[in-house]
């Protein structure tokens, strides 16, 4: 339990507060969701997507909350009121104050991106705590401070800001000394990292998903450049702020405008400060040699797939910018284990490859199907869907499963209040040149079209479950619904398959 905090100490720690009212009120907590307000909480109206929290701001009060609001609000007489310029970008410092700036007392990283930054960021942590350094991290998967980690329940990728800083709290707390945040565009635009001091910014590639939110790419390009950004104007903490950036994506022109200390490029094809050259891959992994601006090293990577090498790539430079050898990075990166629902492989000895992949936009879809390709011998089979309320090209998720696979079912993907059915036709509407019960087919029950395709595979094939990777639930109308797509996988096997041996 945290001591309280006088609200005008909380004020003085953000830029552009003013106390209007009660300045010796002592906070208790802080709070943005009105119908969780408990009498010594600090309530921080926000406008939201669907709702504004300015609306709430008298019932909070009421309830014995201060109130932190952008406007003039109408409050019962006497209510501890403090004027922020910006809410959003208000709630995350006040967090942080309210925390004790808990990222200054930590190495902290942030990875941001359209694709990979789940991988990268699980990545960097495990390179940096197989060096010897206690590491923590938040992810859309899961999240780490002390002990084991916790599965992300949250439906968010990057959490609210409070909790982002309850957790560095709890990290600092605990002797953690790094922490590696994923931070995606909506929560940089949404503030949810204000008030993270980063000392590197670590950038994956920035495709035309989210374009629904932001209006235009470079709209999207401009709030994953609010990562460097944040990073240039945090605290100094000894070490150079560095932004790694992907000298093979085309968003690294407009990202390398932006000012920073230390730039570092990492790249495949081109030259670059980090470099993965001489690879070798397949279904196991890859083998490279990886070049930095420190030294050389050996990496035997687990994770197949040449994305996986961008990725280890990106969190190299994660945590050689960290501090660490070069010699503990190449260590750290062949002996990572991978993460739940990313080119995760389920082997019980059957004789074709399964793997459980988030891959849920027509981008990342064509990319995982592209990389698997490379070690299919047999044929390329797929099941995956698209997801209810999001901007995802759903005819494009259609065009990439049509030419990518040899054979696909369109399915159920969190359809939320959507119609399941209409989905998969907006889906169906992309594929060209494929015909239906030939080549592809439509089982909107999930589990039944799981089965159906893992009922065709055959010595040599390669069954990709695209879309809900990790995940836990799945949205229905009438809410979450128990799901898990490793057990559905190994059911689907043992069910089609009998009895099973060894995969050669």
């Amino acid at each position: 339990m945290l001591a309280p905090v006088k609200l005008s100490e909380l004020a003085a720690g953000v830029p552009g507060a003013q106390v209007e009212a009660g300045s010796d009120f002592e906070v208790g907590g802080i709070a943005y969701d009105s119908r969780r307000v408990q009498a010594g909480d600090l309530f921080v109206a926000v406008a939201g997507l669907r709702s504004d929290g300015h609306d709430f701001a008298a019932d909070a009060a009421a309830r014995g909350a201060a109130i932190a609001a952008e406007r003039p609000l109408p409050l019962p007489p006497g209510t501890p009121l403090v004027r922020l310029r910006d809410s959003r970008t208000g709630l995350g410092e006040l967090a942080a104050v309210f925390h004790g700036r808990p990222s200054r007392r930590l190495r902290l990283a942030g990875v941001t991106g359209t694709d990979g930054k789940t991988t990268t960021t699980h990545m960097a942590a495990h390179v940096l705590e197989s060096a010897g350094q206690q590491a923590g991290f938040m992810s859309t998967v899961a999240f780490r401070g002390e002990g084991e980690a916790a599965d992300n329940l949250s439906g968010l990728s990057t959490i609210e800001s409070p909790e982002v800083q309850a957790w560095l709290a709890g990290m600092a707390a605990g002797g953690i000394e790094a922490a590696v945040i994923e931070a995606t565009s909506h929560a940089l635009v949404q503030g949810r990292v204000a008030g993270c001091d980063f000392d590197v910014a670590a950038i994956t590639n920035v495709g035309l998903d989210h374009l629904d939110y932001h209006a235009t790419w470079d709209e999207y390009l401009a709030a994953k450049a609010r990562l460097i950004d944040l990073c240039a104007a945090s605290a100094p903490k000894g070490i150079p702020k560095t932004a790694v950036l992907n000298r093979d994506d085309i968003s690294y022109e407009g990202l390398a405008r932006r000012d920073i200390e230390r730039r570092w490029t990492y790249s495949i094809d081109t030259d670059a400060d980090l470099r993965a050259v001489e690879i070798e891959g397949g279904a196991w992994g890859s083998h490279f040699h990886l070049l930095t601006p420190a030294g050389e090293a050996e990496v035997d990577l687990r994770q197949p797939a040449r994305f996986n090498v961008y990725n280890a790539l990106c969190a190299a430079g994660v945590c050689l910018a960290l501090g660490l050898p070069v010699e503990a990075v190449g260590r750290g990166l062949s002996s990572f284990p991978g993460v739940r629902g990313r080119l995760e492989a389920v082997d019980l000895g059957q004789p074709f490859r399964v793997y459980i992949d988030f891959a849920h936009s027509a981008g990342s879809l064509a990319s995982a199907l592209h990389e698997l390709r490379q070690f299919t011998d047999g044929r390329l089979l797929l099941v995956f869907g698209s997801t209810g309320r999001s901007d995802h090209d759903r005819p494009g998720m259609g065009r990439a499963a049509a030419h990518g696979s040899d054979f696909f079912v369109i399915t159920t993907d969190d359809p939320v209040e959507e119609d399941p059915a209409e989905i998969a036709r907006e889906v169906q509407s992309g594929v060209e040149g494929r015909q239906p019960g030939r080549d592809y087919d439509i089982v909107l029950d999930r589990r039944a079209a799981i089965r159906s395709v893992i009922r065709r595979a055959q010595a040599g094939d390669v069954v990709l479950l695209a879309g809900k990777g990790h995940e836990r639930s799945m949205m229905m109308a009438g809410g979450r619904q128990p799901w898990d797509e490793r057990a559905e996988a190994e059911a689907a096997i043992l069910e089609t398959q009998g009895s099973v041996g060894p995969l050669a």
